[in-house]
């Protein structure tokens, strides 16, 4: 994937790009930071390239602001991270193979590890040398982790286990953006586990549940740790409901390289799933399917052109989309598109795109992220004397 420094470069492949205002992830942090408790960690979740923005740039900015828990999917990001001159704690969410562990040791990185079995096999990879570990509990997500009632057996076996730390314990919600009493069993399930091992004295320091929707709706949960990924990046894990302070980091953009007038009743692309019911501008924009542009937002979306809406109509191809330019007065080649971002008084969010396309806000990131060139923005640095 190329990335850029500068707001727009010219170059000679097709000028489709994303813009990540990495300004946006400085704030939404300290919107984060004030949501919580101030002895709470902020555990911010930068896995799979920071949801699509660069892990790197928006790791290196976090620090910047303070961030001193960063949460990953492999070790080989983690390592990214720490070549990058990343420093403070880092968990691992994901699996770790054996032959791993020497370097994550090395290295200071932090294993979650889902029951004794898997602790046993690291342990003998780390052949004597200190392991720090979060143990992760299944209080119904029904992924990863040991389910609640066996978790206090797992601590004791783990607390058997020489040369291994237990630094952390921690959940996930399921539906904390939907499902609030389940979400209250949840939480009643790991305050057992965390009652149980208080008493038993072997509580580990940091227990950490609440992702992005349930710092929102589950208070009761952040304990010593929260987990926000979505929300550092500026979208709302609640479907409609906006966060105040919030910022999208991440713009999708393009530009206008042809248009032209067609008659009424004019088929437009593929299987003429769009007909023409009037003279129409037909507009080009050089993005498609292969930049994460679903073909499900065919004849359902809209871009931001000159502050205005201009309708997608026909069905996005591979590496070309046409719009509706009829209501967009002055148009020339050249003209900058919003596919998601902001433009005048209008927006286009993720989640909408989400909407439109059968999905969620985290895919589209995800998705386009990868496929589609970044170019970076950040607030101005203070002049020194």
């Amino acid at each position: 994937m190329k990335r850029e420094d500068s707001v727009l470069v010219e170059q000679f492949g097709r000028p489709t790009w994303l813009e990540i205002d990495l300004a946006c992830v400085r704030g939404n942090y300290h919107v984060i930071r004030g949501m919580v408790p101030a002895k709470t960690h902020v555990l911010c979740v930068v896995k799979d390239d920071a949801y699509g923005h660069g892990a790197v740039d928006v790791a290196r900015v976090l620090q910047e602001e303070g961030a001193d828990w960063f949460a990953l999917a492999t070790l080989e990001e983690a390592l990214e991270l720490r070549r990058a001159g990343i420093k403070g704690h880092m968990l691992v969410f994901g699996y770790i193979p054996a032959s791993g562990v020497q370097e994550a040791i090395a290295q200071g990185i932090t294993l979650s590890i889902p029951n004794d079995d898997v602790a046993r096999e690291l342990v003998g990879a780390a052949a004597g040398k200190q392991l720090t570990v979060h143990l992760k509990v299944d209080t119904g997500m029904g992924r990863n982790g040991v389910l609640a009632e066996g978790a206090l057996d797992v601590l004791h076996k783990l607390n058997g286990m020489k040369g291994l730390v237990v630094e952390g314990i921690y959940s996930h919600f399921s539906c904390a953006d939907s499902d609030e009493s389940y979400s209250s069993m949840q939480l009643r399930r790991f305050e057992k586990v965390l009652h149980q091992s208080t008493v038993e004295g072997m509580r580990p320091p940091v227990a950490h549940f609440c992702n992005s929707a349930g710092i929102l709706t589950m208070k009761a949960a952040t304990f010593e740790g929260v987990r926000p990924g979505l929300l550092l990046y500026g979208c709302s894990p609640l479907e409609g409901v906006p966060i105040a302070g919030l910022r999208p980091a991440m713009s999708m953009k393009s530009r206008v390289i042809a248009f032209k007038q067609v008659p009424a009743g004019y088929g437009i692309s593929y299987g003429r799933s769009y007909l023409t019911y009037k003279p129409t501008m037909v507009g080009i924009l050089p993005v498609g399917y292969t930049d994460g542009y679903s073909r499900m937002l065919s004849n359902k979306a809209s871009v931001l052109i000159r502050g205005k809406r201009a309708p997608v109509i026909g069905r996005v191809t591979m590496d070309q989309t046409m719009i509706d330019l009829s209501d967009v007065q002055g148009v020339t080649v050249g003209d900058e598109a919003v596919l998601m971002g902001e433009a005048g008084n209008q927006r286009i969010t993720a989640g909408d795109l989400g909407s439109l396309a059968q999905t969620i806000s985290y895919e589209v990131l995800s998705t386009v992220g990868k496929l589609v060139r970044h170019v970076y923005r950040d607030r101005p640095k203070p002049e020194t004397e």
